[in-house]
């Protein structure tokens, strides 16, 4: 009896031997995919699910045996799976026959009533294939809220909107996902009080070039004759952010690019709008012109706003948090900056960079253009000694080449900047910044720093130090100015602020 139990467990062994000599099994397996992604673009306005499915191929000689289907798991949209008849939310020991292939049919359930935090506009997870130490995914994709999604799931891809009577609104019912960018042409894209506007950004390979170069994802250009109108409200301004809400996101820098105003896009005004977590807020470029009012611009990986060879009107604005400098100008153009707050502190750069030339790396040439720029009761302020870079290519020997009129406003300079330029800034506090305050180490300013409370200091060094401009009479959060001397910066002071 012992000796059948015996033979018994021996030829079990050696079928199970046999077995594992006749598949294909740990880091030799070989699989191909249908597709690296499965996409459900289904918009759920109540609960529900869809179905999509994908084939796995064995192209070899042999049998491959997988070890393990699963669902990694990565978002609070539910996946599951059918894998040859075997369901999930793991599967093991899947076969797949020699010259062969298997349907899988993968599952999602989509509750938009969710928080995003639970269920994101752009829910991404993956389907893992183990075999041995190595792991294959195929990346599933869904839509988590209502929203209105443009591009659907076309990674890289460009969306470029039907104008009617010339304007195209997006809607302010629902929020406005961006997956990929936005061209706008011979046409005004408005966007109304309430509106949100969120981008799926990342680097992509450019493959409208053929494959060639790679870019940041994520944008609204502007054509020459393309503009933007964003005409938000003290109460429901219009907010531009990353599609990730979940709290972990909220300071986030550098998801998605921003706005880009091409070339020659005139008449762009940006009211009453928030900006988040993009590489660059505004970006406007050769004559591009835009006014930015009454908005802000924070937790970027780059410049607020970049303008080159641009005309900047920036009006009770506030930005900070920007890994770079806040404002850069360069080539020339045109900056008027009235009662608006830079704070460009814990990073090395300067809050205001302004200069009226360009290099170009590659072909080590440099080109100047006029630049004129008014700053009226502002601040500019940050955590370097000194906090403003203006360079004239001429050194002021070049008329016309570089005019700059600073009043009434809290600026940060330091002996270094003074020196600069072949001395042209030597007298700069009589010359180009009269009735303005040289910010110093431990004068008082803001309320909070560290907590991003850029209200100021009840003993705030910009208190009562402007000039009443009767075009601004109340602040960014809409408290009226002092008529006769009001504080610099986009926020006046009240008590209790």
């Amino acid at each position: 009896m012992r000796l059948l139990y015996f033979l018994s467990v021996l030829v079990l062994l050696l079928v199970a031997c046999e077995v594992d000599r006749d598949f294909v099994t740990g880091e030799a397996v070989q699989l191909r995919f249908e597709a690296d992604t499965l996409s459900f673009d289904t918009v759920f306005t109540a609960r529900g699910s869809a179905t999509r499915q994908i084939k796995v191929y064995n192209d070899a000689s042999d049998p491959v045996r997988i070890d393990r289907i699963r669902v990694a798991g990565e978002t609070g949209v539910v996946f599951t799976f059918n894998a040859d008849g075997t369901l999930g939310p793991v599967a093991e020991d899947v076969v797949i026959f020699a010259k062969d292939s298997i349907f899988i049919f993968v599952e999602v359930e989509v509750d938009p009533t969710e928080p995003e935090a639970t269920s994101p506009f752009i829910a991404e997870d993956r389907l893992v294939f183990e075999t041995g130490d190595v792991q294959r995914s195929v990346v599933l994709q869904a839509f988590g809220q209502n929203a209105n999604y443009l591009n659907g799931f076309r990674r890289g891809s460009f969306f470029q909107p039907i104008c009617q009577d010339g304007t195209f609104t997006l809607p302010t019912d629902l929020p406005t996902v961006i997956y990929g960018s936005m061209f706008v042409d011979s046409c005004t894209l408005r966007a109304l009080a309430g509106t949100r506007i969120y981008f799926h950004g990342g680097i992509q390979r450019n493959e409208v070039l053929g494959g060639s170069g790679i870019f940041n994802d994520g944008f609204i250009y502007t054509l020459p004759e393309g503009r933007l109108e964003f005409l938000g409200t003290l109460e429901d301004p219009v907010i531009l952010a990353t599609d990730r809400l979940e709290a972990g996101y909220a300071e986030a820098r550098g998801a998605y690019r921003g706005l880009i105003l091409g070339p020659g896009s005139r008449g762009n005004r940006i009211a009453y709008t928030e900006i988040r977590n993009s590489i660059v807020g505004i970006t406007a470029d050769s004559l591009a012109e835009v006014t930015v009012e009454n908005s802000r611009i924070v937790n970027s990986s780059g410049p607020a706003i970049t303008g080159y060879q641009s005309d900047l009107t920036v009006r009770n604005s506030l930005f900070h948090s920007n890994f770079s400098n806040t404002i850069q100008v360069l080539k020339g153009g045109s900056l008027l900056l009235e009662h608006s707050t830079l704070a460009n502190y814990g990073v090395d750069a300067s809050a205001l960079l302004i200069q009226n030339f360009a290099c170009d790396d590659a072909t080590e040439q440099c080109l100047a253009a006029p630049f004129s720029g008014v700053i009226r009761n502002s601040i500019i302020s940050g955590s370097r000694s000194g906090e403003l870079a203006l360079t004239d290519a001429f050194e002021g020997e070049q008329d016309g080449f570089f005019s700059l009129e600073i009043t009434n406003s809290v600026v940060r300079t330091d002996a270094d900047f003074l020196r600069s330029n072949g001395g042209l800034f030597a007298d700069f506090y009589t010359e180009y910044c009269r009735g303005c305050y040289n910010l110093q180490p431990g004068d008082p300013l803001y309320v909070s720093v560290s907590d991003d409370d850029y209200h100021l200091d009840s003993l705030s060094v910009a208190r009562h130090l402007g000039e009443f401009l009767p075009a601004l009479p109340v602040d960014l959060e809409g408290r009226d100015r002092d008529t006769v001397t009001p504080d610099a910066g986009a926020l006046e002071w009240q008590p209790g602020s």
